[in-house]
């Protein structure tokens, strides 16, 4: 079973906590805040193991999500070690989401009695007697209770008619599934992280949390917090306004629906994945994030230049360029030398101390493998030590200007938007994907 504990509280609400689990006589562990190590098709992205185990920091547990395991059900069920021996993970434990936060959903297909997974080929319903099924054979760390978390999918302000019924839905699966469980022995050993649904919503999030049996869970997850898809320049635009909208939730919102939330509970949160949103929702006390930035950053190409919190410098400006976009064009206005720099001088992970700017470009060109994966290594690298650098701002009690800081680097849109890997060109005829 996992446990968390709360080691020091700063504030009305932020926290640093340590996530753990005894797992074959070992002891795993995650500091919180932190992320979780995102794999995708049960596989870190574009990295194999004897590569993505060498980068520092890198978390003890896994984010993995229930359209995996549902297409591959029948193999998991033969195999019988769970998700993490099948995955090859090694020695981490998994926690298994309903949906991947950075995969893409082109319908809304809640209803009462099913919930949508979405897989490489297209969407499978699963009732809440498969969803647990498909649960029990991954025995992951904890998996999270069915949700409708599609509220933001095809209106940036969904009507009060839309989110209240994720509310009423959400609750109704968690009731089946409480049913469901009754009747197998294997629930007892499970972990459950509930989700409390409700959009930007304040009152339909209390809702939520009112009608939610947190004696059953081991974890609280927030969902349905972003529309899944900008599939257009057009749509983007629009999330100016949902910005707006985000960073209210972030900073008024979730402050009070964590008020009514046990406090020894563990608190999840997906498809917060901007810097400085990563640091708002800490500050409001979440303790656990998706960790698909990497991911993010390396399929569109971007190398992320995040230079060090330092809490003795009163400036928060931090110098240009903030990050590279691959391949290079004269328009970046580097001159021979910067060429031929690594990515971010002064990093020690693998892709600075080895290659150049210039060869990451050329990669990029030549649509190598190698392109995204000397990214995914750099990113990842820079990710974990901002979450160590937003640890260390909470054990300061300078999380404000950890927070400034964090702001300089919030990724344009349009550019995330673009897959520079054509990982989705059999299934999904656009250059557009989900941020």
């Amino acid at each position: 079973m996992v446990k968390f504990d709360v080691l020091h509280t700063f504030g009305e609400w932020m926290r640093l906590g340590k996530l753990s689990e005894s797992k074959n006589h070992l002891q795993i562990n995650l500091q919180t805040p932190g992320c979780l190590l995102y794999t995708r098709y049960g596989s870190v992205p574009f990295l194999p193991p004897d590569v993505y185990e060498k980068i520092e920091l890198l978390p003890e547990f896994s984010f993995a999500s229930m359209g995996y395991v549902a297409e591959r059900r029948f193999s998991l069920t033969k195999f019988g070690g769970g998700i993490v021996k099948f995955a090859g993970l090694g020695k981490r434990g998994a926690f298994l989401f309903q949906s991947d936060p950075t995969h893409l959903a082109t319908v809304a297909a809640v209803s009462k009695s099913s919930v949508p997974v979405w897989t490489t080929g297209g969407r499978l319903q699963l009732s809440i007697a498969e969803y647990f099924t498909c649960s029990r054979i991954a025995s992951p760390t904890a998996f999270q209770a069915p949700t409708d978390n599609e509220t933001f999918l095809l209106d940036v302000n969904p009507t009060l008619k839309r989110i209240t019924n994720s509310v009423v839905r959400t609750s109704g699966y968690l009731k089946k599934l409480a049913s469901e469980c009754t009747s197998h022995k294997e629930f007892a050993k499970m972990s459950v992280l509930v989700s409390i649904a409700g959009g930007y919503d304040l009152q339909l999030r209390l809702q939520s949390v009112a009608e939610t049996d947190f004696s059953l869970c081991s974890g609280v997850v927030i969902d349905g917090v972003l529309r899944d898809l900008p599939v257009s320049s057009v749509e983007v635009k629009n999330y100016s306004d949902e910005s707006k909208g985000l960073h209210e939730f972030l900073t008024t919102t979730l402050p009070k629906v964590f008020a009514h939330i046990p406090p020894h509970l563990p608190r999840f949160i997906t498809q917060i994945w901007q810097p400085c949103d990563i640091a708002l929702a800490a500050r409001s006390g979440c303790d656990i994030f998706d960790g698909s930035l990497p991911y993010r950053l390396s399929r569109s190409g971007i190398g992320w230049i995040y230079e060090d919190w330092n809490e003795n410098n009163l400036s928060s400006m931090v110098s240009d360029p903030k990050f590279l976009e691959f391949p290079i064009e004269e328009s970046h206005n580097l001159d021979a030398e910067e060429w031929h720099l690594p990515i971010q001088p002064g990093c020690n992970c693998f892709t600075c101390l080895h290659h150049t700017r210039i060869y990451i470009s050329h990669l990029h060109i030549a649509q190598e493998m190698l392109a995204p994966m000397l990214l995914m290594i750099h990113n990842s690298h820079q990710y974990y030590r901002f979450f160590s650098d937003l640890r260390r701002s909470i054990s300061v009690n300078k999380i404000d200007s950890f927070i400034t800081h964090a702001f300089n680097w919030r990724f344009p849109i349009n550019i995330l938007t673009v897959d520079k890997t054509n990982e989705f060109k059999s299934t999904v005829n656009t250059d557009y994907d989900d941020v």
